[in-house]
């Protein structure tokens, strides 16, 4: 069993073995499919048998052994001893050689991702067979755009959104005030909860929770606790069944009883209360409301944008039927779980089942793969680069009087990656501005377009609130 030898083969400097050449290793490569080869290796035992002479002799040099002076230990011995490991790694190191020099020292294959050995078979001292697979760049050419159309939101904000913003700004300030009146929109409620069976309306066991606090402005709360608090007083006792969750699908009862109440009385919008919001930038209140307008209307620009690009994303993944190469699709799956991984310190639960993870992100891996490939194609036909003077139109839009077009260069060139991040960005501009110019962009209300959204996507859940 060649235990040693690795499934992944790097894609570092070919090693130098003096038994690798076109005599003794011979080669083959089969189409496999548009997207995907393989290369056969094969090595007869005499092919390898020179670099194992060579091996055990180096070996010999560094070994030490009680009862011999070092470096004179019998080839015999050295050769029991590490023969078989020195072996294995021999031969790995011809199918690296023979991938380097046939694959990626010819220019016919554009190689993307890791190759991977399929199949394996060598003994000690006997013939070498390998067979790597490598995926290769998808040939294809670009749909035609010009029939499609695109939604895309253009929101208006209104004087309701802003005072809505504006309220939940003076809520941050706002004081809680003892109240004995029925509880309201403004109320903070105080109250125990325990937990009740569903047939007998007995308490379950321990399971009660006291003091649990509930804001009714809250939009995140359940509506089924809103409606049970909503109206009561101190003292005042309502039932609750709430939904079952994934790990509890069973309905759940619980008796509620209110033990405080308190309203949030909000301050007067008024200079010291936007000083205060601002951090002293501002003081009067239209010039604040103006901002605010400002900000509301900035996030959903935002927002708006990107939609509008995850939608065009996804029209030209689905009018481009491109073969993917598995060294690909894994790439990024790979990149996946690393990412996973550093949001979790470095360091997955026991319980983590990578191959149900890769699969369940398996789509999303293929759907990037296919962006990625659409998106080096529009750059390649179109010659789509990043000069010096689309770089110099940034800075100066973007310069400001505290951070001038120099500075402002000489902070990008010195911060790793930035420029390159900035080069990223533009081309991204560049190649959306094209994909858009391509297609008909209909542009909706928000109603309209949440309408046209779950059309296309029922599945889709967009924050549009």
């Amino acid at each position: 069993m060649f235990y040693m030898f690795t499934r992944k083969i790097s894609g570092s400097k070919p090693l130098e073995i003096s038994g690798y050449s076109a005599r003794t290793m011979r080669t083959s490569i089969q189409k496999i499919s548009d997207v995907e080869y393989d290369l056969e290796i094969k090595a007869t035992a005499e092919d390898l048998a020179g670099d194992l002479t060579k091996a055990i002799r180096q070996q010999r040099g560094q070994t030490t052994l009680k009862g011999f002076r070092p470096g004179h230990v019998p080839l015999s011995v050295v050769k029991r001893i590490y023969g078989k490991s020195l072996a294995y790694g021999i031969a790995e190191q011809h199918v690296q050689n023979a991938y380097e020099v046939e694959i990626m020292g010819d220019d016919t294959y554009k190689v993307l991702g890791q190759p991977t050995i399929t199949d394996l078979t060598y003994e000690y001292e006997g013939d070498l067979r390998a067979v790597v697979r490598f995926g290769v760049r998808p040939e294809f050419e670009l749909a035609d755009l010009s029939k499609e159309t695109v939604y895309k939101l253009d929101h208006r904000v209104d004087d309701a959104e802003v005072e809505k913003e504006i309220d939940q700004l003076r809520m941050s300030r706002a004081e809680l005030i003892p109240d004995d009146s029925p509880t309201g929109e403004n109320s903070v409620v105080i109250a125990d909860m325990q937990r009740l069976d569903l047939e007998s309306g007995s308490p379950v066991g321990d399971e009660k929770q006291e003091d649990v606090p509930f804001t009714l402005s809250n939009e995140n709360l359940m509506p089924q606790i809103k409606k049970a608090l909503t109206g009561k007083t101190v003292g005042d006792v309502a039932r609750v069944t709430l939904p079952g969750r994934d790990e509890d699908p069973e309905d759940r009862l619980y008796e509620m009883t209110v033990k405080d109440v308190k309203r949030r009385e909000l301050p007067d919008l008024d200079k010291e209360l936007v000083s205060e919001l601002t951090d002293k930038k501002l003081t009067d209140v239209d010039t604040f409301r103006d901002e605010v307008r400002t900000q509301i209307e900035a996030g959903w620009e935002r927002r708006s944008r990107e939609w509008f690009e995850s939608d065009l994303i996804g029209r030209l993944v689905e009018l481009h039927d491109i073969s993917l190469p598995e060294s690909v699709v894994d790439m990024y799956l790979a990149t996946y779980v690393k990412e996973l991984k550093e949001n979790q310190s470095g360091k997955l639960p026991d319980s983590f089942n990578e191959s149900e993870y890769r699969d369940y992100r398996r789509v999303e891996a293929e759907n990037q793969a296919r962006w990625m490939f659409i998106r080096d194609k529009i750059m390649d036909v179109h010659d789509f680069k990043i000069t010096e003077e689309d770089r110099d139109d940034y800075f100066e839009k973007t310069a400001r009087p505290e951070l001038p077009i120099e500075a402002l260069k000489k902070y990008y060139k010195a911060v790793p990656n930035m420029m390159e991040q900035l080069d990223q960005r533009l081309l991204s501009e560049r190649i959306f501005g094209w994909i858009e110019s391509q297609m008909t962009i209909e542009e909706k209300d928000l109603a309209a377009y949440r309408e046209a959204s779950k059309k296309d996507n029922p599945a889709r859940d967009l924050d549009l609130d």
